[in-house]
């Protein structure tokens, strides 16, 4: 299954719930948001059973990306149980995002 587009509804849903959650914060007149897409996709796949991948445009929910204090984009954001466990910036390969995925889980 491919990462799906969320709000902050969905979102403030998601952090309810126990499966971990990894969501990519994101806008589309971002180049390496783009390129570093695809990715994502293959990793949502990938981990379909052990996490939910979410993508969240900061531009539609711009207070949402405040609140989570996102100053850089790309930026993915893991969190279990309503809490996030640790971010990772401008990822530079799908590789990149798995390791981080496994380190986070973890913990």
């Amino acid at each position: 299954m491919a990462a799906i587009n969320i709000n902050q509804v969905q979102f403030q849903q998601m952090m309810k719930e126990g499966t971990p959650v990894l969501v990519e914060f994101w806008a589309p007149w971002c180049g390496y948001c783009r390129r570093i897409g695809p990715a994502y996709d293959k990793i949502a796949e990938e981990y379909g059973g052990q996490l939910t991948a979410a993508k969240i445009n900061i531009d539609e929910e711009a207070a949402l990306a405040e609140a989570e204090q996102i100053e850089v984009i790309p930026t993915l954001v893991l969190y279990r149980n309503g809490t996030a466990v640790d971010s990772i910036v401008n990822p530079d390969s799908k590789a990149a995002i798995g390791q981080f995925i496994q380190d986070a889980l973890g913990r």
